[in-house]
């Protein structure tokens, strides 16, 4: 489960750097400066920030399977992804961006959980596998832009969308969320205070940020 798991979120992660690999080929068609530029990596990130918000807020995750939510947001991730490839201008490039870093928020997380649904023993060596391959997967399209020609920026783009719909398709081959997958309570603002007050998860949550 744990190899399955990381070679889905290795592929369904491919989207989140396509466009920065491709940054010099789409600032010299869209006639970006290096603030425009800027914004093909900048957009992602608000894009997730933006998901991983609403999907915590609504616990996506919770109501439905995390299987199915990974699975439903790479294939939106490779489509955005894909729009990019054939966008008409830096608006429209950036907007897809944001919607490729939203879908991602739609991978990362709910990818950790279904993780740490099918691990007790052993979950942070699992999680800490599960954070490579997704790291090295948002890496990969540095990888075929290397490959190929450097007037070919588009099959780096169709690489990575292909790969973000083969992910979605390999987390579905796993049964279920787990046999340890706990389950979600209702979101609570009233939860802030003590996870705040929590000296472990606030030290831990840093050390992430």
């Amino acid at each position: 489960m744990l190899a399955l798991l990381a070679i889905a979120e290795l592929c369904a992660m491919a989207p989140w750097f396509s466009a920065s690999a491709v940054a010099p080929a789409l600032a010299a068609r869209w006639r970006l400066d290096a603030a425009g530029s800027a914004w093909l990596t900048i957009s992602v990130q608000l894009g997730f920030v933006l998901g991983a918000f609403v999907s915590a807020v609504l616990t996506l995750s919770d109501r439905w399977s995390a299987r199915r939510l990974v699975a439903g947001s790479a294939v939106l991730a490779g489509l955005a992804t894909l729009g990019v490839a054939w966008a008409r201008g830096p608006v429209q490039g950036v907007a897809l961006r944001v919607l490729t870093g939203a879908a991602l928020a739609g991978v990362y997380p709910p990818g950790m959980k279904i993780v740490a649904g099918w691990y007790r023993e052993g979950r942070g060596l699992a999680i800490g596998v599960l954070v490579g391959a997704l790291t090295l997967g948002s890496a990969f399209p540095h990888f075929v832009r290397w490959a190929v020609p450097a007037a070919q920026w588009r099959p780096v783009l169709l690489v990575a969308a292909t790969t973000a719909v083969a992910g979605g398709w390999l987390v579905l081959l796993v049964p279920h969320d787990g046999p340890f997958a706990a389950p979600g309570p209702a979101f609570s603002w009233s939860a802030a205070p003590r996870i705040l007050a929590s000296r472990a998860v606030s030290l831990a949550n840093l050390g992430y940020l």
